[in-house]
């Protein structure tokens, strides 16, 4: 008697990564869309600028 013929599993499908959103509205003057994000890795810091009133906020990231 022979083995049994093994089932092959099919390859786990990749989650999908959604990029996080880099705009935002501003928790000081409450205008849409006008504070942006931007993070430097290398130094482990997030910035956090509004265009409308040039308001700022630095903090460290992971």
């Amino acid at each position: 008697m022979g083995r049994r013929k093994k089932a092959n599993k099919p390859p786990p499908k990749r989650k999908i990564i959604e990029k996080l959103d880099s705009v935002f509205n501003c928790p000081f003057c409450n205008h849409e869309k006008s504070c942006e994000v931007k993070m430097d890795r290398q130094r482990n810091t997030g910035y956090v600028t509004c265009r409308v009133c040039l308001e700022d906020f630095q903090t460290s990231i992971n």
